[in-house]
């Protein structure tokens, strides 16, 4: 059956995976100096395993094969910590019109499409989302009360969201950001807050958050049609496309005639 293998195993399977390849192919590890230049020799891993951890997740090597096992290609996968991504939304108190959360945060390490040499951070929009890592493995809670409280709790700390109506969650409570690489799956659910009590949020000195607006759906539609907001943050962020897509497919009725 096709699926992925550790280096080392891929080795033993087939020695002439690794053997007399270019070194180009290789996995190598440069540690580098401030002025970019090699600091260390640089240290190249042939049929080894290798894992880089942080707090936020882990990058492995690892090796797909075909359905025979056979080793095709190496190449890096990202395992996240635990988390949880929210389509926040209600109704306008007085028409009754459904808007969004949308929240502009800078992401410094995307590229710009068309300047990669730029060094200004890129303000993408996104839905509120965050990591669980608070509330993972606590006794007594369950898969969907951990969705709930972590998702409230982004939901208020990054839209200033005070009162929340309700919850939903889809039927598949997951969706994957990128399984080219990606292992991990983000949860998600549907959050209904109170429009009428939405305080302004308080910065977060962690958080690279600039500004947080509940949209009009007709409105956000036209930004992810332009790419664009009015204050050039980007709405081209897979995660969140994602589950505004599944979101509106539980709600069709939002969606504009």
């Amino acid at each position: 059956m096709a699926g992925t293998i550790k280096p080392s195993e891929a080795r033993m399977r087939v020695p002439e995976f690794f053997e007399g390849r270019s070194p180009d192919a290789n996995w190598t590890l440069r540690v580098l100096t401030e002025g970019g230049k090699t600091r260390k020799r640089a240290l190249t891993f042939v049929g080894e395993d290798w894992e880089a951890f942080s707090r936020f997740g882990k990058v492995a090597s690892e090796v797909v094969v075909d359905e025979n096992g056979r080793p095709l290609f190496d190449r890096p996968v990202y395992y996240e910590q635990p988390c949880v991504n929210v389509v926040a939304w209600g109704r306008d108190a007085r028409t009754g019109e459904v808007k969004i959360a949308i929240i502009t945060e800078r992401r410094p390490h995307v590229n710009h499409p068309t300047l990669p040499d730029s060094t200004v951070p890129l303000a993408f929009a996104q839905i509120p989302m965050g990591f669980m890592e608070r509330l993972v493995g606590k006794a007594g809670l369950s898969e969907l009360e951990i969705a709930k409280s972590a998702g409230a709790r982004e939901t208020s700390e990054e839209t200033g969201a005070t009162i929340i109506r309700g919850f939903s969650r889809p039927a598949c409570p997951w969706h994957n950001y990128s399984p080219s690489f990606m292992a991990t799956w983000a949860d998600l659910i549907f959050i209904e807050v109170d429009l009428e009590f939405i305080q302004e949020r308080k910065p977060d000195g962690d958080e690279l958050i600039l500004h947080a607006e509940y949209l009009p759906v007709r409105e956000l539609l036209a930004r992810i049609r332009e790419g664009q907001g009015k204050d050039g943050a980007i709405f081209r962020g897979c995660s969140s496309l994602s589950a505004l897509m599944i979101f509106f497919s539980y709600y069709p009725e939002f969606w504009p005639r």
